[in-house]
């Protein structure tokens, strides 16, 4: 199944529940954001072969047969020219699944129910993720240095979590609090709100132990949270001044051990 304007549509939807993936692609169209849609995911990995020019996939996490987890893996595989991000969806949050699937570079996290507007928004922030990754390739190679090299070194600092998991095998790193002052650095570095909920998961701990961190972080004035504006239902987690100030010390601090020039 297919939506119209397919020569221009970057953005895929994948989800086996025809009604949402209908109100979905039409309201994103409204929104001027033209699209693609495959109900099941054999149906998306064969569009994502055939048309280069999709950059955006947004995958329900729970579907029959394949998954959206198993969809990124196997996407991840394909060997495209052009970058693919990835936006999960779902209406069963599993903390596991979660954290395997922004292991797996997903880009944002929404919930169900969601509202065409807030779909409309995660694909334009990972829209411009994904130029971004881009315009590197015109030859000349830029700096390390301002936003976008504290944005790529940070982006090093959190992939490294994953490697020392991988090597270790352990828990016994495990620091929640941590893990979530590196990822509010990383999303205010790349202009990517980020809500209480998807904190939480990302920060691979339990939600009560994540919430609780959250709370000591409030209390210790290092972050904020403040309603969304655009969704008064959502929270969104933010660094303090004291709390940017000082990952701002830690990032110029590690980079000037390891020789890298951020400003």
């Amino acid at each position: 199944m297919v939506a119209d304007q397919v020569d221009v549509a970057r953005v895929l939807l994948v989800d086996d529940d025809p009604d949402l993936l209908a109100e979905l692609s039409e309201g994103l169209t409204e929104l001027g954001i033209a699209n693609m849609t495959a109900d099941n995911p054999v149906v998306a990995i064969d569009l994502v072969q055939r048309h280069e020019h999709l950059q955006v996939v947004v995958t329900d996490l729970q579907m029959p047969r394949i998954d959206g987890i198993e969809l990124m893996q196997k996407l991840a595989l394909l060997g495209r020219k052009r970058p693919l991000a990835t936006i999960i969806i779902t209406g069963h949050a599993s903390l596991d699944r979660a954290v395997g699937a922004l292991r797996l570079n997903a880009v944002d996290f929404l919930q169900k129910p969601l509202l065409p507007e807030e779909v409309a928004r995660a694909v334009r922030r990972a829209l411009s993720l994904v130029e971004d990754s881009q315009r590197p390739a015109n030859g000349a190679e830029k700096p390390a240095d301002g936003p976008k090299g504290r944005s790529n070194y940070l982006r090093t600092l959190v992939a490294s979590r994953a490697d020392r998991d991988s090597i270790f095998q352990s828990d016994l790193f495990s620091d929640p609090a941590w893990e979530m002052l590196l990822d509010l650095a990383v999303a205010e570095a790349t202009g990517r709100p980020i809500s209480v909920t998807s904190l939480c998961i990302a920060s691979g701990a339990p939600t009560t132990t994540a919430l609780r961190r959250i709370d000591e972080l409030r209390e210790a004035g290092l972050i904020e949270r403040r309603a969304d504006p655009a969704d008064r239902r959502r929270i969104l987690v933010e660094l303090t001044e004291t709390g940017r100030r000082r990952m701002e010390s830690f990032v110029k601090r590690q980079a000037e051990r390891l020789g890298l020039p951020l400003d």
